[in-house]
């Protein structure tokens, strides 16, 4: 008698194989030296490839790494503007402390006016507390002193 062994079905291992591979759409600096390293390594000898095509490909991979410079230095300048911003209000809300200020609330027809007692930041944005009442920054229309 003949024992026939469990077959695997050969779409699902397709399927698995192009399920672990991933794309990669955008070519970076070490993929183009690659390129231009196996270019050298399988040219023809006998017509080599001209200088102006090396220089304007040397030139093209120095545009690239610059604009990768560039494009990190820009987000670390986002990065620290945004900090810089966030500790600038923190330190504007806690210089209002002890004083009066007058703040326009969007449910109150009149202005609240009152000493700032505390600061408090609520969701990552200062607030102050006047009469109680947490109040954020661009409410307040008027420092009218200590």
């Amino acid at each position: 008698m003949t024992t026939v062994n469990n077959v695997s079905d050969a779409g699902s291992t397709l399927n698995q194989e192009a399920v672990s591979r991933t794309v990669k759409n955008v070519l970076g600096k070490d993929d183009f030296l690659k390129l231009l390293l196996t270019q050298l390594k399988y040219q023809d000898p006998l017509e080599p490839t001209d200088n102006k095509d090396f220089i304007a490909q040397m030139a093209q991979f120095s545009a690239l790494e610059q604009m990768t410079n560039m494009s990190d230095g820009f987000a670390k300048l986002a990065q620290f503007q945004e900090t810089l911003f966030r500790e600038s209000t923190i330190s504007q809300a806690i210089g209002l402390i002890g004083k009066q200020v007058e703040a326009t609330l969007p449910d109150q027809n009149e202005p609240l006016t009152g000493f700032v007692t505390a600061m408090k930041i609520v969701d990552g944005e200062p607030k102050v507390v006047v009469n109680g009442k947490e109040i954020g920054l661009g409410y307040i229309s008027m420092v009218l002193g200590s």
